[in-house]
């Protein structure tokens, strides 16, 4: 046989040919938002209880073509050892196993032989007379995110509706996101634009601001040069420059830089209001005349909110 291609009309498919008919579509946790297949141990029998997702009441994922799906928690033993020993709760694809050809399990080493497969959930790392609860838990998370296209950003579908981690496509405006803590999160960060200030201006080699979802929150980044372009006034203590972004990226606390003015050194506070504030060093008093600018550089992280988190 030097080719071959299936379905055959009305014909059915064998399990080797529906694997490879849904091979693309990839090994992995179907996530819908309430962290699925989530893992907690307990001391009381050395037991190991596999969560259902939190949102939708089931947990359900796709091995080697075939569906996986459980509607109630699964509790699994874990043993005490006498040498260090790996645990694996996985997810096994066993072909022998016609009914249930995906089931749930734990496993000290992976068995690949007669066409088994597996999907890892968590490793348990467990040493000699250790409490369970006190064993190296590494969750794996592996997920399977389809990708859409859509033609401008204002298009994007409800990031709510769609598996965590779909990834979408703006091609008029050459944009990529993901869907992740119920927003649509840019890949590769986006730039922002800095809220204008009453009686200043930004110069045109103002950089604006930046920012990425990382593990840590958004990471965000702001540099701009501010040009006075008003009436002159002076200061002495701390003076509010203005407010330049919206509460969603507020720092948790105060951020201090230097800036300089004619080779007098300035102080530059950025506020957990989002305000720009200036001051003069040493107490002495400077004078804010039209022309007068400033340099801020600021980097930050601003918490997501987990009560929103999908």
């Amino acid at each position: 046989m030097t080719e071959q291609s299936f379905p055959v009309i009305e014909k059915p498919l064998t399990d080797d040919q529906w694997k490879s008919v849904t091979l693309g579509i990839g090994d992995g946790v179907l996530d819908e938002g309430g962290n699925p297949y989530r893992v907690t141990l307990s001391n009381t029998g050395d037991s190991v209880t596999v969560e259902t997702d939190s949102l939708k009441g089931f947990n359900h994922a796709i091995l080697r073509g075939f569906y996986h799906k459980m509607d109630a928690p699964i509790t699994l033993k874990v043993p005490a050892v006498t040498a260090e020993t790996t645990y694996y709760i996985a997810l096994q694809y066993n072909p022998a196993n016609s009914e249930t050809p995906v089931k749930l399990g734990v496993w000290t080493n992976l068995d690949f032989t007669s066409g088994k497969y597996y999907l890892h959930i968590a490793e348990i790392v467990r040493k000699p007379n250790q409490l369970l609860t006190d064993a190296k838990l590494t969750m794996r998370n592996q997920k399977i995110t389809p990708t859409i296209q859509v033609d401008r950003e204002v298009d994007l579908p409800d990031p709510n509706r769609l598996l965590w981690g779909t990834r979408a496509i703006v091609w008029r405006e050459n944009k990529e996101f993901r869907a992740s803590w119920n927003v649509w999160s840019p890949i590769g960060g986006q730039r922002i634009a800095l809220w204008g200030m009453p009686g200043w201006s930004f110069t045109s080699g103002s950089g604006g601001m930046l920012v990425q979802p990382t593990s840590d929150g958004w990471e965000c980044k702001a540099n701009a040069t501010v040009q006075r372009a008003a009436e002159s006034y002076t200061i002495r203590e701390w003076s509010v420059v203005g407010t330049i972004m919206g509460p969603e990226w507020y720092p948790p606390y105060r951020l201090f830089g230097l800036g300089v003015y004619r080779d007098q050194p300035i102080q530059v506070q950025l506020a957990t209001n989002g305000q720009v504030q200036i001051k003069p060093m040493g107490g002495a008093s400077l004078n804010i005349t039209q022309g007068f600018s400033f340099t801020f550089d600021f980097t930050w992280f601003a918490p997501m909110d987990p009560n929103t988190a999908s």
